[in-house]
Formats: structure tokens, sequence, C-alpha cells
């Protein structure tokens, strides 16, 4: 909506698991946040004066809880309306942020339905109506990070194909990692200039890229 094009920095994991997908992301953003303000010193505190390493563990919150948090804390679906969220809703980038900010500290959001994800995304072995994904939501800023365990299984991911009336024919190369042997594993991709956002203290994200580029500004 704001840019034309973003910086996606994404990483793929063989032999782990999804609580080791969720600890990773942690690692990965606490560690660049407490780099930045050793190496940043006084011109990141001119920036953002309140910046601190971020408490660890992060709260986790399944997407069902998520729910019922906006449901119990008046957070609508429409505003005008005032229709609450059901399972099954995905829940916009607006009523997210809300819901972020009034729970004030950084929060892994996990477990969200096979209807609202991808189609290449783990489902959960203990049910398979939700998937081994997840959002990492930082207050001010919103999705972060978005993330999940892939499917490694040949049938899950041809089921997969047929669930979401896809061709699988272009995706060849996908089905032969899995037909021919992979291992379990997991990725995730962190917006980079959202996250500037967050260690810059920067509402828009336009001011934290060198050229942003969107409809009607194309140069430099």
């Amino acid at each position: 909506r704001h840019l034309s094009e973003f910086h996606h920095i994404e990483a793929e994991f063989p032999f782990i698991n999804f609580e080791d997908l969720l600890h990773r992301i942690e690692d990965l953003v606490c560690d660049v946040v407490e780099r930045s303000i050793a190496k940043g010193g006084e011109w990141l505190k001119s920036l953002n004066p309140d910046v601190k390493p971020l408490k660890r563990p992060f709260k986790r919150l399944t997407y069902s809880d998520a729910i019922q948090y906006c449901r119990q804390n008046n957070i609508y679906k429409d505003e005008e309306t005032k229709a609450h969220f059901e399972f099954g809703d995905d829940i916009p980038e607006g009523p997210e942020r809300k819901m972020t900010d009034m729970i004030g500290e950084p929060i892994l959001m996990t477990k969200f339905p096979v209807s609202l994800k991808s189609f290449y995304m783990k489902r959960c072995d203990d049910d398979p109506k939700l998937t081994d994904s997840v959002d990492l939501l930082i207050p001010g800023v919103g999705e972060v990070v978005g993330g999940s365990m892939r499917m490694h299984d040949l049938d899950e991911l041809l089921g997969a194909y047929k669930r979401e009336n896809m061709d699988p024919a272009p995706y060849y190369w996908f089905t032969d990692q899995r037909k021919y042997g992979t291992s379990p594993h997991g990725g995730y991709g962190l917006g980079l200039e959202r996250f500037c956002c967050y260690i810059l203290n920067q509402y828009h994200i336009r001011d934290v890229c060198l050229y942003p580029r969107y409809r009607g500004r194309i140069e430099p």
C-alpha cells in the first residue's frame, strides 16, 4: 500500500522443529536490536531515545487466543457494525496492530488455520485444521516476521495442490524435492523496512527507505 518495493530477509533451516523456528526468530530479532544499540550509540538514541533490548522470551499467542482477545477487548472486525471476529477470519493490519499495542510487548502469534496460509505450510500434528505457522508482531509496527514449517511429506504436498486447485506441473522441482527426499525444515521472511521503523522509532515506512518508490514516484 505504501511502497512498490521493499526488502525481505529470507531464511530456511533444515533439521528443525516448530519450537526451534520460534527460537531462531526470537534470537535473530533480539540479537540485531542489541547489536544496533551497541554500535549505533548516540546516533541511534538521537532518533529513538527509548530504544532498549527486547525482553525474552516473547509472549506466545495462538491465533485462536488472538480471536478471543479481540472479542473480549472490543477489537472489531468492522467498527461500524461492531461485528466480532470469528474463528477462520483473517485479522487485518489495523485490528492486529491495535491488539499488539494493547498487549504492549512482542508477540509470536502461532497456529493459523490452513485456509489463511500458503499451501506449502505444514499442518499441525495434533490438529490438521491448523498450521505450524507464526507471525512476529511488535508494538507500534505490527507484523515484522512471517514464517512456518514447510511440508516435507510428498502426499501432504500433493493433497495441498488438490485442495487449492493448483496445477502441480509448474512446481515439479518443488515436488521432486519431496519425492526424492528432504528433511523437516522451516523458514521465515523478515520485513527489513518495518524492522527499521521499530529500531529507529519512525512512523512511516517510507522514512526508512533510501529511495522509496511508490505509485506516482519512481525517481531517484
